[in-house]
């Protein structure tokens, strides 16, 4: 069920703009160290302060995360609108994480923080892989110091047919559009790409099944080696 639900969720979000892309390149011959990244982060936050940004910078990020060779090194920080940013934290002080990341005001305002701080190449929406779990009717939440917690159990067959069936997504979560039109403005209008993530079938299947954060996965690979046949719905539905 997860997984024949999920293409359907990145579909939309792919309709309205919304990037996955979670690779990195490089030209030919460049390395990016420390030293590099400060020099590279200095000259695209120079190129965008002065308005004297190309055309083709709207899209490099994208390019170069699909292997084209681009005209120089984009920059894009795993955690742009991360813990160093003051303005950041008055919101992660204040705030529980879904409610951060729900709000299209607060999310709105997250997104955009780092870009308007430095000018990286790319508007990172905030967000979380587990967003689009509540469609399933699997309950979630991000506890801080902990990380996700999953409230929904799903070990059985059975667990798998209690869950409600594929909701409307906008019905779910009609947050995700209005936070991807704002966005979608504001890249357009800053010339750079608006960048999305989400968690794959199998992630938000095991993250689901081990109720939480987990390095081994060790109940999700129980499940998979018991069932020899393929015939178990919690596997060809959850992770198949």
């Amino acid at each position: 069920m997860i997984a024949t639900a999920i293409p359907l969720l990145l579909l939309a979000f792919h309709a309205d703009g919304f990037v996955v892309s979670k690779s990195s390149a490089t030209r030919p011959g460049t390395t990016t160290s420390a030293l590099g990244l400060s020099a590279v982060v200095e000259e695209a936050t120079s190129s965008t302060t002065n308005g004297s940004a190309s055309a083709g910078d709207r899209d490099i990020l994208v390019r170069a995360a699909r292997g084209e060779q681009v005209e120089r090194t984009p920059v894009w920080l795993m955690r742009q609108a991360g813990r160093y940013m003051a303005d950041f934290r008055k919101y992660s002080d204040k705030y529980k994480f879904r409610e951060r990341s729900e709000t299209p005001t607060m999310a709105t305002a997250l997104s955009l923080q780092c870009h308007r701080a430095y000018g990286m190449d790319g508007i990172i929406m905030f967000s979380d892989i587990l967003t689009p779990l509540p469609v399933l009717g699997i309950d979630f939440d991000v506890v801080k110091g902990t990380g996700p917690v999953i409230s929904t159990e799903i070990r059985t067959e059975e667990d798998v047919a209690a869950l409600e069936d594929y909701a409307s997504f906008d019905d779910k979560l009609p947050f995700i559009r209005e936070i991807l039109g704002t966005l979608s403005k504001e890249a357009e209008e800053a010339n750079t790409s608006l960048i999305g993530f989400v968690g794959a079938p199998f992630t938000l299947a095991s993250y689901t099944i081990e109720g939480k954060s987990s390095k081994h996965c060790l109940t999700t690979k129980k499940m998979m080696m018991e069932d020899e046949t393929g015939d178990s719905k919690a596997m060809r539905g959850g992770l198949g």
